[in-house]
């Protein structure tokens, strides 16, 4: 009986552990079947439902800097938020452990959203009857800032799980640093980036424990605690932040004690507006980065402001009323500084154009290159004759500055006197392609219409250019012809290319001629006689119409470009480079070296002396009495022989010349004679410059035809001329001509003292009709001239009416 019940007690135990262990098993089963399909659904809604990653890296707040990194200017993204975006090594350790400690103590356990929190959170808000603690873990507050929606049970849902995918596909250092770049913290500031420079001035690297506190409290209630607007509660609040995080460990108690008498801020920092035009210049051509380190020092540019502002008082009182200045690092090519005008926001003036960027005429401040380049080709040294005469080029005659002529002038003062007839002139024979690229190459890429179009204006200006290309050009030469992009952001890359464009020669003998302090373009309020006048090598400019005033110098440490006129190009009149755009510039130059500039001084060059003719500076031929030496480039300096000095034998009775077989059969003796280049004769003799004649052939001589003077035939001095009212200009014209002999080649057609035409004996050559008495002159290409005096008479003065 016994035996029985105790089989039958362990049958009914043994079968009631079976099935407990069955509905564990079938328990453990199902859970783990709801856990894998829980998985499974939340992978099939992670595929159908992305997060919007998109969210999470909005437009960023561009930061221009200067070169130490300090910020010049910030410019906003298109929603307007200020946003300074931080990787996680550039903040403060303590405040991503205060945020952890505040906002999520389980940040690196959940996996996204924290059961425990929710749970706690539910309970005491059902016990207290209201909203007083939230579960909001970091990842639910980056998909709440991500997704803004109504504070909703869908949108909580929603919440949990953006929350969960932001723990399945980030990791934690990364979650955080999106936290910390996103939170709001008033207003328009939003990340910790933006809060730590808005309201301390400094990176979120340099928190001090009560800022970091602030910072953690902020996000919360952005405008409740916002301490320029609340700053008792802000203060209360913070304080309780600090005490807590005290008590976890964050901070020592130290740390804490001296927090908490630190104020809260009063005010937000307000953005820096530094070097405006430079800023803008840059954002222009950067705007798709964050944070932008220019080269600009701060220094500089604040000299450079300081000079423009003493100076355009002055410049105001003459009728000019903006200036622009641009100095650059010749060594590296950056740009240490950029002032676009005298004050950015002046209306009046147009403050807001960059006028260092602005297309202008350089008027004379390409001539350097020009010079360079002829150099370099071999068609002149710095003591070749030029000829400083009026020469007509199809109907064009290039004028000097104050309407004279020189007449044969050496190169380098052609250079030094700024002279535009021996640059044209000198333009003809270099190539005006062969330039146009040159300045191309150069940087000046504003000169972008076709060659052809500029003619040979273009070396005095006929073609635009801003003051910054132009100034690193200058830059060039310093760096003995060496090219690069001038370079305004910091970093590799920006101008690595390099080219010589000009060689170490040339350049150096360049950089020699403009370093000359005795010229005429030196300002002349006494600037040559001051003690500490800065030996830097320079040029000036004045464009067509008195529009533009240039001023353009280096020395081996820096180039400095100064331009001043109008922005809205109004002439001035008496506008120069001299006067106004020179003290600017050398005002600069001892500011900011001191009056301790100088130019490069290269060694090894390719440069030696040769002995030439005095009287032309060509090679000696056997009839050159005085000699002397000058600078050539071996190899690249084509120097012809003497064509000055000429033998001629001469009829010792007649003192006619003598030629072929008359020699034989007349007494003679051999002379030396200087004959000078046709044209220049012809000028000289216009001007009525006394020369010595080469005696005309003896009559002895009858095999040499005559050699006859040019006898005007038209215009007639007899016959009365008369313009025509309502008759186009082009009707009314009349031709020039002369017999001559047969020997001419070309004749020079002068009018009033001005060269009017170049032209050989047989070509048709025409000339408008002017109103008045005018003295016609034609010189022939041995020397020999005719002149004429006649009339033009106009209908609308009643002395030459019809009777």
């Amino acid at each position: 009986m016994d035996f029985n019940r105790g089989l039958f007690l362990k049958t009914f135990f043994l079968n009631r552990l079976g099935v407990k262990t069955k509905w564990i098993a079938a328990l453990t089963f199902s859970l783990a079947l709801v856990l894998v399909g829980s998985f499974l659904l939340f992978l099939f809604l992670d595929y159908l439902y992305p997060f919007p990653t998109e969210n999470l890296n909005k437009e960023s707040t561009i930061i221009i800097s200067d070169k130490e990194g300090d910020p010049l200017r910030f410019f906003f993204p298109k929603d307007k938020q200020w946003r300074f975006p931080v990787e996680l090594k550039d903040i403060d350790p303590k405040l991503v452990s205060a945020v952890i400690e505040s906002e999520d103590r389980w940040f690196y356990t959940h996996p996204g959203v924290n059961p425990l929190a929710i749970g706690r959170a539910f309970y005491t808000n059902i016990k207290s009857g209201q909203v007083v603690s939230g579960a909001s873990t970091i990842p639910m507050q980056i998909a709440r800032l991500s997704e803004p929606k109504n504070r909703t049970v869908f949108a909580k849902a929603n919440e949990a799980f953006r929350a969960l995918q932001l723990k399945w596909h980030y990791d934690d250092n990364e979650l955080l640093k999106i936290y910390l770049n996103i939170a709001p913290y008033g207003g328009n500031i939003e990340g910790v980036g933006a809060a730590s420079y808005f309201y301390f001035g400094k990176s979120p690297r340099a928190l001090e424990p009560h800022e970091i506190a602030l910072l953690t409290l902020l996000p919360r209630s952005p405008t409740k605690y916002d301490p320029t607007r609340n700053p008792k509660i802000a203060h209360a609040k913070r304080n309780e932040v600090i005490n807590m995080l005290k008590s976890r460990g964050v901070f020592t108690s130290k740390q804490a004690l001296s927090a908490l008498e630190k104020p809260v801020p009063s005010k937000r920092k307000s953005q820096p507006f530094k070097a405006p035009h430079f800023t803008e210049f840059v954002y222009k051509q950067f705007n798709n980065s964050e944070n932008i380190q220019t080269t600009l020092d701060i220094w500089i540019q604040h000299l450079s402001d300081s000079i423009a502002k003493k100076h355009i008082g002055d410049l105001r009182s003459q009728g000019i009323n903006n200036l622009a200045i641009v100095v650059i690092d010749n060594e590296s090519r950056e740009l240490r500084a950029m002032i676009g005008s005298s004050d950015f926001f002046e209306r009046s003036s147009s403050g807001q154009v960059n006028n260092a960027v602005s297309r202008r005429s350089p008027g004379s401040a390409l001539k350097p290159f020009l010079y360079a380049l002829a150099l370099d080709q071999g068609l002149v040294i710095p003591d070749t004759y030029m000829l400083d005469i009026p020469t007509d080029f199809s109907g064009y005659v290039a004028e000097n500055y104050d309407d004279k002529y020189r007449g044969p002038i050496t190169m380098r003062n052609a250079l030094i006197l700024s002279l535009n007839a021996p640059a044209v002139r000198l333009l003809s024979r270099v190539g005006l392609k062969d330039f146009h690229d040159l300045l191309l190459r150069g940087g000046l890429k504003t000169l972008d219409r076709p060659t052809n179009s500029y003619g040979l204006p273009l070396v005095l200006g006929s073609g635009e250019v801003t003051l910054l290309d132009l100034t690193n050009l200058y830059a060039t030469l310093a760096e003995g012809g060496v090219h690069r992009a001038v370079k305004f952001v910091s970093g590799p890359g920006h101008n690595s290319i390099e080219a010589e464009l000009i060689t170490p020669e040339a350049s150096y003998l360049i950089t020699e001629i403009l370093t000359e302090l005795k010229r005429p373009d030196m300002p002349s309020r006494g600037w040559a006689l001051t003690k500490d006048v800065p030996e830097v090598a320079w040029k000036t400019g004045t464009s067509y119409g008195h529009r533009d005033a240039w001023s353009i110098g280096y020395s081996d440490r820096y180039t400095i470009g100064v331009w001043v006129g109008n922005p809205d190009g109004r002439g001035v009149k008496g506008i120069s480079g001299a006067e106004h755009a020179g003290p600017i510039l050398f005002d600069l130059f001892r500011a900011i070296e001191g009056g301790g500039s100088k130019v490069a001084e290269p060694t090894n060059l390719n440069l030696r002396s040769i002995e030439v003719c005095k009287q032309s500076h060509m090679l000696p031929s056997s009839y050159c009495a005085q000699r002397e030496k000058v600078t050539y480039i071996p190899g690249v300096s084509k120097l012809s022989k003497d064509n000055y000095s000429k033998r001629i034998f001469i009829d010792k009775e007649t003192g006619h010349q003598l030629i072929g077989e008359c020699l034989s059969e007349r007494p003679h003796e051999a002379r030396v004679f200087t004959v000078y280049p046709p044209e220049l004769t012809a000028w000289w003799r216009v001007q009525g410059k006394p020369l010595e004649n080469v005696p005309p052939v003896s009559s002895h001589c009858k095999d040499i035809p005559p050699e006859l003077p040019p006898t005007i035939t038209s215009p007639d001095q007899k016959t009365p001329y008369r313009v025509l009212k309502g008759t186009p200009s082009d009707y009314q014209k009349i031709r020039l001509s002369a017999r001559v002999s047969e020997e001419v080649e070309t004749l020079y057609w002068y009018q009033d003292g001005k060269l009017i035409a170049t032209t050989s004996p047989d070509k048709k050559v025409f000339m408008p009709l002017k109103a008045g008495i005018h003295n016609l002159v034609v010189v022939d290409s041995s020397g020999r001239m005719d002149s004429i005096s006649y009339s033009v008479e106009s209908s609308e003065n009643p002395e030459f009416a019809e009777n």
